[in-house]
């Protein structure tokens, strides 16, 4: 949703809801989280991607109160952020500071991988961080803009997740509490259509060599980008756990490989990576020795076309599929000593993505 003159703007609102509201002072905030015993700070309570921005508190219920004021704090911060010059100008430092704390090594492969893979697409020079010019020198108008066109209650929704004594009264609270979310004065009362973007895919494979002097070690990286699957159904939720045996079985390849006399790489493995909202990835990985990564990219591939030539054994599928299932079996049996997060994050997939909610004791 940023422009050009926007890349980072996101962030900076994030930043700045913990600043101030017209009802809550910079001063009231940090008092009230450190009443919920709540680390202080935007990168702490919040995080800002490609796709969203989402905040969150951890509230002690056993305090009369304290969740109705939590609510109301993020009545506040979704349409009544101040966005002064002065406020602005404050942040822009931390958000500096946090840039820069993406500039090791690390960050600029990571920075080099989501360009690679994400050519060709909005999202490919829409990293959340956003540009050091537009950190250092975005007049608050343009942030005021972004903010008062986006934060809008037609594009959010609060997830209240605890073991209430009466969640009716919760619901409740909500209502009274959120209802302070009005579309401000100034802005369109007819909200802007949210952005969307479709899987962009490309005929040729992509291949970069990212050279850095600060890198402690070799990495090879091997991404096949397919549209996002979301898990709206049983199919598809059946796909995805056929998905996760297939990682186990070929981790178990990779693991018994690294342990070979002379092996190709330290350690490899596959694992499904979360790009953006319509782009998702498998990837395969491999850390290794200097000047072996030829070596051990053909290691990776050489072992995905075996599989795809010859499946697995049914020895391996026994024993992914056993992993699995003590897995699944596990989460089941430990339901009541789940943390209230995960429930919480399945709610925020399906307002996002119309992923379906099983309940973390539910699945499998």
């Amino acid at each position: 949703a940023e422009s050009e003159e926007e890349r980072g703007v996101a962030h900076i609102c994030e930043h700045l809801a913990f600043n101030g509201t017209e009802n809550y002072s910079n001063h009231d905030i940090v008092k009230f989280l450190e009443s919920i015993g709540a680390e202080f700070g935007a990168c702490q309570n919040a995080y800002t991607s490609a796709d969203e921005t989402v905040y969150e508190l951890l509230v002690p219920i056993d305090k009369p109160g304290l969740l109705r004021q939590a609510c109301t704090v993020f009545a506040e911060f979704a349409t009544k952020v101040i966005i002064a010059d002065a406020d602005l100008e404050r942040e822009r430092g931390a958000v500096l500071e946090e840039w820069r704390q993406g500039r090791t090594s690390g960050g600029r492969a990571a920075e080099a991988h989501w360009k690679l893979i994400l050519a060709g697409s909005q999202y490919a020079d829409r990293l959340p961080i956003g540009l050091e010019s537009v950190i250092r020198h975005a007049p608050a108008s343009v942030v005021r803009g972004f903010y008062t066109k986006w934060y809008r209650p037609e594009n959010m929704c609060a997830v209240v997740v605890g073991d209430f004594p009466d969640a009716d009264e919760v619901v409740q609270m909500l209502q009274e509490t959120l209802a302070l979310c009005a579309v401000p004065a100034d802005a369109n009362p007819v909200a802007p259509p949210l952005p969307a973007f479709d899987f962009s895919a490309h005929a040729a494979p992509r291949y970069l060599a990212w050279v850095d002097n600060e890198t402690l070690q070799s990495i090879v990286y091997v991404s096949f980008k397919h549209p996002k699957i979301v898990l709206d159904t049983p199919a598809q939720y059946r796909m995805h756990l056929v998905g996760e045996i297939f990682c186990i079985a070929l981790n178990n390849r990779f693991f018994k490989i690294s342990r070979r006399n002379d092996p190709p790489f330290y350690n490899a493995g596959t694992q499904s990576e979360e790009l953006a909202r319509p782009v998702q990835s498998s990837l395969l990985n491999a850390s290794c020795p200097e000047g072996c990564t030829l070596r051990a990219l053909e290691a990776l591939l050489v072992e995905v076309a075996r599989v795809r030539m010859h499946g697995f054994s049914e020895r391996e599928l026994r024993i992914a599929r056993a992993r699995l299932l003590s897995d699944l079996e596990t989460n089941y049996l430990e339901r009541d000593q789940s943390y209230s997060t995960d429930l919480r994050d399945e709610y925020v997939r399906h307002f996002l993505l119309g992923e379906f909610v099983a309940g973390g004791g539910d699945e499998g």
